[in-house]
């Protein structure tokens, strides 16, 4: 960085707010080109928190670029939308911060927000209840942090989310009673998770399935939950086949209370080779089930011990477990013909899934 270019950006923060600062007043925003005029960068560690009852436009911040802290609107019953957050680029510093949008009954649109490209920290949008899709957030590539999407009672979609790549925490879909398709997530590549994070979609009762959770090369970290969700019967999509078939180290797995087929592991697995996309099943080079198809016998190959082998038949119901299995054939010649699912654990505990056929 430049000198001036130093020095115009100190001046540019050193005419912000320099300590947290809460507008609770419409009269309160609209002072503030006027007390502030040349503040276009809210330093960091100066959190924004905007609510109040007669608060309705945001406009007079239309000069600010960046907030570097939290910049947190709640409780702001007449704001009808975030024109005035035009500007906006860049949102947080690090993981304490975020944006927050809560308890906006009559916001009904995220389009002003169309050059925020980056966020830090939390990005909550709760109980928004007018909302019906994201569109306005098409430029917001990666959010470091949890994102969480909850108790917004209108909203139908993620439209809006298309760009979105990176989340460096949790992704929380929770309690969206209209929500029917999340398929503008089908660019994430990487939900970070972590010990106490991961994916969690519980009770969204129009939700019939994960299409577009990310893609065939996502990665997830930490915890799943899929909790009741009444509707949603197709789980077996890329990245929850590819997360299931070899999970994080400790992960927290909690299934149940949704629909057939996505009511369990085992009946997900199932979908996972009813889609037909060989690659959403681990066949790695270390492991090898011959003959496929077999008949009565089939054997395993592989380069370290086994811990177990599970069969389970194509609607997720476990047939046989093999605790600590050698290296004699596998008898299975009083199952039906029909496809089924082998999942082999080694000592490591690294999972492999095979499709297998029974002639």
């Amino acid at each position: 960085m430049t000198t001036a270019v130093l020095l115009s950006a100190i001046s540019a923060s050193t005419q912000c707010p320099t300590a947290p600062i809460t507008f609770s007043t419409q009269a309160q925003i609209n002072a503030f080109p006027t007390n502030y005029p040349a503040c276009t960068v809210i330093p960091d560690g100066v959190d924004v928190k905007i609510m109040g009852n007669d608060i309705n436009d945001l406009s007079p911040f239309a000069q600010v670029t960046e907030m570097l802290g939290v910049l947190e609107i709640r409780d702001c019953p007449l704001l009808i939308s975030l024109n005035g957050l035009n500007n906006l680029t860049s949102l947080g510093n690090d993981t304490l911060d975020g944006f927050i949008l809560r308890d906006l009954p009559t916001l009904n649109s995220m389009t002003a927000l169309g050059n925020l490209t980056s966020l830090t920290g939390e990005f909550t949008i709760r109980t928004c209840g007018t909302i019906t899709d994201l569109n306005g957030l098409n430029a917001l590539d990666s959010a470091h942090g949890s994102v969480i999407i909850r108790d917004n009672a209108s909203l139908q979609n993620f439209n809006g989310l298309n760009g979105l790549q990176f989340i460096g925490e949790t992704l929380e879909i929770v309690g969206n009673p209209q929500l029917n398709d999340i398929s503008a997530l089908s660019n994430v590549t990487t939900i970070v998770g972590g010990p106490e994070g991961g994916v969690f979609i519980e009770n969204n009762t129009t939700l019939t399935n994960l299409n577009g959770l990310g893609n065939n090369s996502t990665t997830i970290g930490g915890n799943l939950d899929l909790l009741l969700n009444g509707n949603l019967s197709l789980c077996s999509v890329p990245s929850i086949c590819n997360y299931l078939a070899n999970p994080p180290v400790g992960a927290i797995i909690t299934i149940n209370s949704n629909t057939t087929g996505c009511n369990t592991e085992p009946e997900i697995l199932s979908g996972c080779t009813a889609v037909g996309t060989d690659e959403l099943i681990s066949t790695s080079q270390t492991i090898n089930l011959y003959p496929n198809p077999f008949t009565d016998q089939f054997a395993i190959n592989s380069s370290s011990p086994l811990s177990k082998v599970e069969i389970y038949d194509q609607i997720g119901r476990i047939i046989k477990t093999i605790e600590h299995p050698d290296n004699k054939p596998f008898d299975f010649s009083d199952a039906s013909h029909g496809f089924y699912i082998v999942k082999i654990t080694d000592i490591s505990n690294k999972k492999h899934l095979i499709k297998v056929s029974k002639q």
